[in-house]
C-alpha cells in the first residue's frame, strides 16, 4: 500500500481532493492533510509562516505513517510549496521519506515573488480576495454570507502569509523526492514557469498536463491525473547526473 499525503491550496482545505480520492486506485490510500483554521481543524489558530505550515505538515505525516511505508505527496498550488518543504524536512529525521512530490498548479518556488510587499500596511478584504480570485479558487455565491466572507478573508490572509513566508525562506529548499509537476492546460503556468522546479530535486523532473484550469483536479482533470498518481508510484526513482 502507498500513501499519498494530500496538501490544499490558499484558503482552501481537504475538500478539493474529493473527486480525486474516488477516482485513485485501490493500492494507493489517500491522507488528506489540513493546516489549523478550517475543515476538521477550523477551532485551531491558524498559522502565518512556512515554517510553522511546514512543521505542522511533517508532524502529522509523521505520526501517521509508518517508517516502512511508502509516502507520496500531492500539493496543489500552495500545497505544492508546503509538500516540498516537508519532503526535505522528512529526510532530516527518523520516520517516512517522500518518494515522489506531485507539484501541482504552482510555478517554481525560484520563480515566486510575494503577493504583498513586508513593509506595506495590510491588505483590504477586497485586496485579498481579489487576489484570490484571480485563479477561481472562490465561490461568489458563498461570499454574499458576511460571516463566510470574513472567514473566507481570515482563512486566506493567514495563508498567504505562509505563501509569502515560503518564497522569502524557503525558495531554495530541495529534496531527493523526485518531483511530478502537474498543471491545468487553461491555468496561467506554461513550461516558462515550472520547467525551473528542476532546481528543487536531486531527481529528474518531468511535467504533466491536464484538462482544465488552476482547480482541474475538481473537473476533468482528476481522472487522468489519478491514472499519472498510479503510474508514477510504479516508476523506480532516478538519480540526476
Amino acid at each position: 500500500m502507498a500513501v499519498l499525503a494530500l496538501l490544499h491550496h490558499a484558503g482552501g482545505s481537504a475538500a478539493v481532493f474529493r473527486r480525486l480520492t474516488r477516482l485513485l486506485p485501490g493500492h494507493v490510500e489517500p491522507l488528506a492533510a489540513e493546516l489549523p483554521g478550517r475543515g476538521r481543524r477550523w477551532r485551531e489558530p491558524a498559522v502565518h509562516t512556512a515554517q510553522e505550515a511546514v512543521d505542522d505538515l511533517t508532524d502529522l505525516l509523521a505520526r501517521n505513517v509508518g517508517a516502512d511505508e511508502e509516502l507520496s505527496i500531492l500539493g496543489h498550488s500552495m500545497g505544492a510549496y508546503l509538500g516540498l518543504g516537508v519532503a526535505a524536512a522528512l529526510e532530516r529525521r527518523a520516520g517516512p521519506r517522500c518518494q515522489v512530490l506531485f507539484a501541482s498548479a504552482n510555478l517554481a518556488p525560484r520563480l515566486a515573488a510575494p503577493l504583498f510587499a513586508e513593509d506595506e500596511a495590510p491588505a483590504s478584504d477586497e485586496e485579498v480576495l481579489r487576489r484570490a480570485a484571480r485563479f477561481g479558487a472562490l465561490d461568489a455565491r458563498l461570499l454574499r454570507d458576511p460571516h463566510i466572507a470574513a472567514r473566507a478573508v481570515s482563512v486566506l490572509r493567514a495563508d498567504f502569509a505562509v505563501c509569502d513566508s515560503f518564497v522569502r525562506t524557503m525558495a531554495r529548499t530541495v529534496t531527493e523526492s523526485r518531483v511530478v509537476v502537474c498543471r491545468g492546460r487553461e491555468d496561467v503556468f506554461g513550461d516558462e514557469h515550472t520547467d525551473q522546479w528542476q532546481w528543487n530535486s536531486t531527481q529528474p523532473l518531468s511535467t504533466r498536463t491536464f484538462p482544465g484550469g488552476h482547480l482541474y483536479l475538481e473537473s476533468a482533470g482528476a481522472e487522468p491525473l489519478a491514472a499519472t498518481i498510479a503510474a508514477a508510484l510504479t516508476e523506480p526513482a532516478q538519480s540526476r547526473t
